[in-house]
């Protein structure tokens, strides 16, 4: 017996011994990181991949999930893969709040990117706020004012996408001085229209133009013979068009049928790829169209981009501005946390700021410390006549190879 009690007590001594040593293995920095090491880094991805903006979603979630492909394949970011976890929100605002909730409390997330328009994102605000998490907006958008707080003057929110400053106007000289400075504006009615023609207004009127008409259209108006007839009445130079989904096509078949086609020239800030192949050439031809990208611009960024994702997707995959924004935003949320070397919210919000990404499909884009706008090319583009494809659809009217947006106007430091 009392040899069994030595054995016992040498055993509980050895025991106590093995414990603490592993104590201290399991508390030292490198076996923690080693532990976690292929622990994913989960972001959650808030696109409409179906619904009205299906055709969208699809670009949307796309490019983010090659962004991510690229990523891991090249070895992750700080030793461990990025995961993306889909929700659909159905191109409905109210399903944004439940998805981006059940992101954050559920799938546990480190972060989220996405939602298509101001509205979504305007949802998506008060939970990343009261979260604490981050949301990387890809679309292009108002510009940040303080009145749409929290959807933008947000500190968790980084916007990717460009703002009127940047898509309208440095383009508004050429414009004026080749077809005249008589503006008639028709946009759907919500923020981004109504604060893109704002923005507008204040340039045209600083180089002595005049709007003439302005009128806001409910989602999913099927006739617009009041308004046409409005447009004859006030003469305008141009038509600049900020309508949005089925409103574009209805509008827009709806002023070739009249006849009026020929008799202005239309500008629109909402038209490039997916929504002019839905329009066809006879519709879409001479319009002029200003955003960020276009699958036709002359970069050797953009050619090797779509040479992957075409791979990827197939020949005839369409990719669009939001689509490239939130390839961009992949690729640039993961720098940040690479360089901030942890994964929480406030060391990848600091390391986003003046975050530069040169292989842009776009050409080079830079996060701005400043205000969490992003400076990137903007480039305007004219519809060819009888164009059959995405390849011959735009003609390269100017470039601006860095576009820089206003302040932001906002009291609350970001």
């Amino acid at each position: 017996m009392q040899k069994e009690n030595k054995i016992s007590k040498i055993g509980r001594r050895q025991l106590i011994k093995t414990a603490a040593a592993s104590a201290v293995i399991m508390g030292s920095p490198a076996f923690i990181r080693n532990l976690h090491a292929d622990d994913p880094i989960k972001i959650g991805v808030l696109s409409p991949v179906t619904g009205a903006w299906t055709v969208y979603g699809k670009a949307h979630s796309r490019g983010f999930e090659l962004a991510l492909e690229e990523i891991n394949a090249a070895g992750g970011v700080l030793g461990r893969p990025i995961e993306m976890v889909l929700a659909d929100y159905q191109t409905d605002r109210r399903l944004v709040v439940e998805q981006a909730n059940r992101l954050l409390r559920q799938e546990r997330v480190d972060l989220l990117a996405g939602t298509f328009s101001s509205a979504d994102r305007n949802a998506a605000g008060p939970i990343v706020k009261a979260a604490d998490k981050l949301l990387l907006y890809p679309t292009w958008y108002e510009g940040q004012i303080e009145e749409y707080y929290p959807g933008v003057c947000n500190e968790n929110i980084f916007m990717f996408g460009p703002e009127p400053t940047q898509q309208v106007w440095p383009f508004m000289e050429y414009m004026c001085n080749k077809f005249g400075k008589k503006f008639f504006m028709i946009g759907s009615d919500y923020a981004w229209p109504q604060v893109t023609n704002m923005f507008t207004k204040e340039k045209l009127k600083e180089l002595g133009g005049e709007a003439v008409g302005e009128v806001y259209i409910p989602f999913n108006t099927p006739q617009y013979e009041s308004v046409l007839r409005q447009i004859r009445q006030a003469k305008p130079d141009i038509i600049f068009h900020s309508l949005t989904g089925s409103d574009t096509v209805n509008f827009r078949k709806q002023l070739v049928a009249a006849g009026m086609k020929n008799d202005f020239t239309l500008w629109t800030v909402d038209d490039e790829e997916v929504v002019t192949s839905g329009l066809g050439h006879e519709v879409s031809s001479g319009t002029y169209v200003s955003f960020d990208y276009f699958m036709t611009i002359k970069h050797q960024n953009n050619k090797d981009f779509l040479d992957r994702y075409q791979k990827r997707y197939g020949s005839d995959a369409l990719m669009n501005t939001v689509g490239v924004g939130m390839y961009n935003a992949a690729h640039m949320g993961a720098m940040a946390i690479e360089k901030a070397g942890k994964v929480d919210t406030d060391s990848i919000r600091e390391a986003l700021k003046g975050i530069k990404f040169d292989k842009a499909p776009q050409g080079t884009v830079e996060m701005r410390a400043l205000d969490h706008q992003a400076v990137l090319p903007s480039y305007l583009m004219r519809v060819r006549e009888g164009w059959s494809s995405v390849n011959d659809m735009f003609e390269q009217v100017q470039t601006v190879a860095r576009a820089v947006p206003q302040d932001a106007r906002c009291n609350l430091p970001l």
